[in-house]
């Protein structure tokens, strides 16, 4: 490195990755900013000739035109996450900044949390976990036995939307447990021969029990699971989402929870987590006087190891473009964000 300490803000959490917290600090000029509300990471920004900036993976605010404008030096945004609908990528690329999230990446293919997770809201849905717990709080028992009755995940039909590294982890734990898998991925090919992969995400709907999507938010996904698609499920499908909550069209969802057609829906994500009132969203409010629906606060990554990697491979993507200035194999290629699709 130059003589010259780089100097970085840091609002992601570190606390407990000390190790990595102490390169960092031995490595580069840190500034800590987790916890930190959006003006007071503003003045942290406009105060200080940061040359890059590790954002929280869910901040409460967007890092924006707003929040880019006052660092004159930043060269460089990296994200702990895949998703990069948090920042806004194509305002950043105006400006000469390099965004880097993990999508892509090889680092990202030995993060397993999201995909564990996934499959363990499939399994929570279907045997009604959540609800169950908190009868059995109530002190109910065995006289609640018919609100909980759930089927065998064996023999069930599951279809994924979406064969990157979560849906395809999620069809291999799917597999193992007896499933049937379909999945509708046009841009990847199933590696297992035994998942029955469609031509069209109309063609696997109407002959599965469980639906998950596990796609990358962007254009083309925005909404993509709509009344249209709800309709022509199954009467009493599972239905599981932890990819963003923009891809599915919330209002559909509430319908159709509501009339039964969708069984038990378990989802980690929600439309405007960054800025809406959570206490208010519909969503929420619907579960909190429906058994059909588990919620849970955008959790899926959110274990020691993952974040570990993650924290990582974001803080070495710095250090790489700044010393290397994005050069030649400075970073991989799939690491590096020109703009929004």
């Amino acid at each position: 490195m130059k003589n010259r300490k780089y100097k970085i803000l840091v609002s992601a959490p570190l606390d407990f990755i000390p190790d990595l917290k102490d390169k960092i600090g031995l490595e580069m000029s840190v500034v800590y900013g987790y916890g930190a509300d959006k003006e007071k990471t503003r003045r942290l920004l406009q105060d200080n000739d940061f040359d890059a900036w590790m954002v929280s993976p869910c901040p409460t605010y967007r890092v924006d035109k707003e929040m880019i404008d006052p660092c004159l030096s930043l060269k460089v945004i990296s994200s702990p996450s895949t998703g990069s609908d948090h920042i806004d990528v194509d305002y950043a690329k105006s400006k000469g900044i390099m965004v880097y999230a993990l999508k892509g990446t090889r680092e990202v293919e030995e993060i397993y949390a999201s995909s564990e997770y996934t499959f363990t809201l499939l399994a929570s849905a279907i045997r009604r976990l959540p609800q169950a717990y908190k009868a059995a709080l109530e002190g109910k028992w065995r006289e609640s036995e018919s609100r909980f009755r759930g089927r065998e995940l064996h023999g069930l039909a599951l279809g994924i939307v979406g064969l990157g590294r979560i849906g395809a982890n999620l069809a291999k734990y799917a597999l193992a447990f007896g499933m049937n898998v379909l999945a509708y991925d046009p841009y990847k090919r199933a590696e297992d021969a035994r998942i029955e992969q469609t031509d069209s995400l109309d063609e696997l709907l109407s002959k599965i029990d469980a639906l998950a999507v596990c796609v990358h938010l962007n254009k083309e996904t925005y909404k993509m699971i709509d009344d249209r698609i709800f309709a022509k499920l199954k009467n009493g499908v599972y239905f599981i989402n932890t990819s963003r909550g923009d891809v599915v069209d919330e209002e559909a969802l509430l319908k159709y929870l509501e009339n039964g057609k969708i069984g038990v829906a378990a989802l980690d994500v929600t439309s405007g987590e960054i800025t809406n009132d959570k206490n208010m969203h519909p969503l929420i409010k619907y579960a909190r006087t429906h058994d059909n629906l588990i919620i849970t606060p955008h959790i899926g990554g959110l274990t020691f190891d993952s974040e570990r990697k993650a924290q990582t491979a974001a803080y070495e993507a710095i250090k790489k473009y700044l010393t290397e200035k994005g050069e030649g194999d400075a970073i991989h290629s799939g690491n590096r964000i020109k703009s929004q699709r």
